[in-house]
């Protein structure tokens, strides 16, 4: 099998994991590489500017494993062979995901006068528009270094007021924000490398950027994803939604989420934002950090999922990662045994939890 044909396979069976079919253009933006030896021509400015021969070569990949048995196309989506039900739950999933994503825009556009928030982006199933009826929210949030605790605890509060935080206590927590990812904007870097991290930040989508050229900063600090995702940076830079901005996705046809009935709210709330830095940059504001440090510490250490076997939760001045149901191990072993039920062990993949 070609290093071709072998990309696009693990890229199909990967997302088949998921019950997501794939575009051709999205397999040229997500696509694995079949080694981590990939062709740095290939990946480095994206699939916007990938030469035609990395086209043809998807191409060919695809047709061959037709040939072979191993994928089938309807309507212009790929899937594996004998799940062509895949294109209509995408199609359901998409419709639900609509309606989600305006709930999300709108509770981030309340996040917008929270102090020391630099970058708010979408993850998840709900970055892919793959969202179930119960799916919550995921996001992953980039605050100034030195106030990650401050800006944990002023979005818990603002979102719980609102009614729309997953607290730790719900199981399934429909169209509530999940707070599970803090990180800040000198701590940039993600150390946990495996298909299925590669793919969910690839995935990511901006809603608020306070910063531009933390993005940038953002993809140099990750350029480890490259050695998975064929596409980036390009997939994740070329990504134009960004809620302080008023760049929005396309089927979002809602009055609410126009320039101008945002223009007025961006203004008010930029001013509440720095009023709070202003009198949080000071030695109070230390002194504030320091005991909410402290405070959320004790409770996270206290609470018994905080040391599930096969979890991962880490809380310190430079992130704070709550997933102690972490799906990167079931959806990884899903991929492992379809691999080998299709007899590519070669496939096989592991999880960053082996890293």
């Amino acid at each position: 099998m070609s290093e071709d044909e072998k990309a696009v396979l693990k890229t199909i069976t990967y997302y088949d994991g998921l019950d997501y079919s794939l575009t051709f253009n999205e397999l040229k933006t997500y696509l694995f590489s079949a080694s981590q030896n990939l062709d740095p021509e290939r990946s480095r400015e994206g699939p916007q500017r990938a030469s035609a021969s990395y086209g043809a070569g998807i191409s060919a990949g695809l047709e061959n494993l037709k040939n072979k048995k191993l994928i089938e196309e309807a309507n212009g989506f790929y899937f594996l062979k004998g799940r062509p039900g895949l294109p209509s739950i995408r199609k359901e999933r998409n419709e639900i995901a609509k309606e989600k994503w305006r709930k999300t825009l709108k509770a981030v556009r309340w996040l917008q006068m929270v102090p020391y928030l630099r970058l708010v982006f979408a993850s998840g199933s709900l970055a892919l528009k793959n969202t179930a009826k119960e799916s919550d929210l995921d996001v992953l949030i980039a605050v100034k270094h030195g106030r990650i605790w401050t800006a944990r605890l002023l979005v818990i509060l603002l979102l719980s007021l609102l009614g729309v935080r997953r607290t730790r206590y719900e199981k399934v927590a429909p169209d509530k924000i999940c707070l599970n990812h803090f990180i800040t904007d000198k701590s940039l870097y993600i150390p946990r490398k495996s298909i299925y991290t590669a793919q969910l930040y690839a995935r990511l989508v901006p809603l608020l950027v306070e910063d531009k050229k933390l993005i940038d900063e953002f993809c140099e600090a990750n350029k480890w994803v490259g050695e998975y995702v064929m596409g980036w940076p390009g997939c994740f830079k070329n990504k134009k939604l960004d809620i302080k901005n008023k760049n929005y996705p396309d089927f979002l046809e809602d009055p609410r989420f126009s320039n101008r009935a945002l223009r007025e709210e961006n203004r008010d709330n930029s001013k509440l934002k720095a009023f709070g830095e202003k009198i949080l940059d000071t030695k109070f504001g230390d002194w504030v950090e320091s005991i909410l440090r402290k405070y959320q510490l004790r409770r996270i250490n206290s609470y018994h999922l905080t040391h599930k076997s096969g979890g991962r939760v880490k809380a310190d001045d430079e992130s704070l990662e709550f997933h102690p149901d972490s799906p990167e191990l079931r959806i990884i072993e899903k991929y492992n045994k379809t691999m080998l039920r299709l007899g590519f062990e070669d496939l096989t993949e592991k999880p960053s939890f082996d890293n």
